[in-house]
């Protein structure tokens, strides 16, 4: 276990079908954090209470708060993925709470945001694998939904987060990017 100083919350965030639980995945394989993907949790609230319900909101984001708290106490390093919708005030409260529980645990929060124009996330959607792991993830035809429903960008100056970083994964592997990401972990 680390030290309370050491601990750190990667939230890794943006629209569906960016790539958050793909590089998650092979930085959780890279380095000392652990991955808990979104779908981890909603998938398993959507498949008892529905998509969209009141249940499904209210459980998801109590057991991620629960999950978030119980990590930081243990001294976990953690990456959360998150779709923020920036329309809604919620998103931030929920992000600002996950914040603060590293904090107030003496541990550090690590921001990075993950982008790539619609064609190329649609596009990603449609691949077979994306529903193995995550069975509630959104294909194709939602992911386009999804961008003209919700907005998944921050104001220009995220001047709300000091340590954030913005990387678009549109030309880059998800080893690439994950490459890129590591020494922000350190």
């Amino acid at each position: 276990m680390q030290s309370a100083k050491d601990k750190k919350l990667l939230i890794l965030f943006g629209p569906s079908a960016v790539g958050k639980t793909t590089v998650g995945k092979i930085l959780e394989s890279k380095s000392n954090f652990k991955l808990f993907h979104n779908h981890m949790i909603m998938d398993s609230v959507m498949h008892l209470f529905g998509v969209g319900t009141s249940a499904e909101d209210k459980l998801s984001r109590l057991i991620r708060e629960a999950v978030i708290t119980e990590a930081a106490e243990a001294g976990l390093n953690l990456i959360f993925t998150y779709v923020w919708n920036f329309t809604k005030e919620k998103g931030k409260i929920n992000i600002d709470t996950y914040k603060s529980i590293y904090e107030s645990r003496g541990g550090q929060v690590i921001f990075v945001e993950l982008i790539a124009p619609l064609s190329v996330r649609a596009e990603r959607a449609s691949h077979p694998s994306r529903n193995l792991e995550k069975k509630y993830a959104p294909n194709k035809e939602k992911v386009i939904l999804l961008e003209k429903t919700l907005n998944f960008a921050p104001s220009p100056d995220p001047f709300f987060y000091p340590n954030y970083k913005k990387i678009d994964t549109t030309s880059k592997t998800p080893e690439e990017i994950a490459e890129e990401i590591l020494p922000l972990l350190i």
